[in-house]
């Protein structure tokens, strides 16, 4: 199985502010070209954003549904680490 048909919005509870919310709200105007990025700023930073990132992939998938069928399609997600080299690929 892949995320791109195991991840879907109903999987998710949403919060803005201690209030229900819906994927569309805490990514709004989210469209077909949208990217989505982290910036870390410390040693284990990215962990803390891992629902955020599958949201973000989730709302990728949901904005154009074809995406769904294309294997060769994936989401675009940047780690922007700042301060120290934090990550794998860092020095």
């Amino acid at each position: 199985m892949h995320v791109m048909t195991l991840l879907k919005a109903d999987m998710f509870d949403v919060e803005i502010d201690g209030k229900p919310a819906s994927i569309a709200q805490a990514l709004p105007d989210w469209n077909p070209h949208d990217r989505f990025g982290l910036v870390i700023d410390d040693a284990l930073g990215g962990i803390g954003a891992t629902h955020l990132l599958q949201i973000a992939i989730t709302a990728f998938y949901d904005v154009k549904p074809s995406r769904r069928t294309e294997l060769t399609v994936y989401p675009e997600i940047y780690a922007f680490h700042i301060g120290k080299g934090y990550g794998a690929h860092a020095p």
